[in-house]
């Protein structure tokens, strides 16, 4: 999918609203905008708060981790765009592209693990043999989130494909969390979503979970930047 395909977004309506002149969000855009204008920042994830007291925002944006920074600002850049027109008076809203992730609220975020609200998609096509599919599905996800969790404060992210003996039918698949997230809030984040796997893509060739702590996708074809990922050790 390109960056301009919006996949979901939530407007939060009982936490609160705020006026197109209000300090709130004069202080939403100028921390938003810091974001998608720091050319320091090359590996995707970025949080912050500015203002004071009922008018402090709280932001925090992801880009998935196979992603270049210039491409990654840009999608911090138009998501955000996106957003103040979708949610224009809420203090708390969420947006998702293929490319990134924005969230802000106007109370602290940071440092705690949250699955909702979450949201799925699926490949419209079967696989020809579900049993094996979902073994050889089910092992790679495990040694992918295992890999992602052990990452470090700027990056929890992980990619890599199996190949089914039987069909021979390799699978691709990507586990990310935000890496504000400790190891144990990390997997119990991405362990939740790819226990919905039976009710969101049973049988599908593709599926994803998304929420705003963590998602995980997998394909039949390649669909990351296979030079910017490496497969974790079996």
């Amino acid at each position: 999918m390109a960056q301009t395909n919006l996949l979901q977004h939530f407007c939060i309506e009982n936490h609160g609203n705020f006026s197109a002149n209000s300090d709130y969000k004069s202080n939403l855009d100028r921390l938003i905008s810091s974001f998608s204008s720091d050319t320091n920042n090359d590996y995707g994830f970025y949080t912050g708060s500015f203002g004071e007291n009922i008018d402090k925002a709280y932001a925090i944006s992801l880009c998935r981790g196979d992603k270049k920074p210039e491409t990654c600002r840009s999608c911090i850049k138009n998501s955000s765009q996106v957003l103040s027109q979708l949610c224009p008076n809420q203090k708390e809203a969420y947006i998702w592209y293929d490319d990134c992730m924005l969230r802000y609220a106007n109370h602290t975020i940071f440092n705690s693990m949250e699955f909702g609200p979450y949201f799925w998609m699926y490949n419209l096509v079967n696989v020809t043999d579900e049993n094996e599919f979902n073994e050889v599905l089910n092992a790679l996800l495990g040694r992918l989130i295992n890999s992602a969790a052990l990452g470090d404060s700027r990056r929890k992210f992980a990619a890599g494909n199996a190949t089914a003996e039987k069909s021979q039918q390799t699978m691709y698949a990507l586990v990310q969390c935000t890496p504000d997230l400790t190891q144990p809030q990390c997997s119990d984040c991405l362990n939740r979503a790819i226990k919905l796997i039976p009710t969101c893509c049973s049988k599908r060739q593709g599926g994803r979970v998304v929420s705003p702590s963590c998602h995980f996708r997998y394909e039949k074809d390649p669909f990351y930047d296979l030079a910017s990922t490496s497969p974790p050790p079996p």
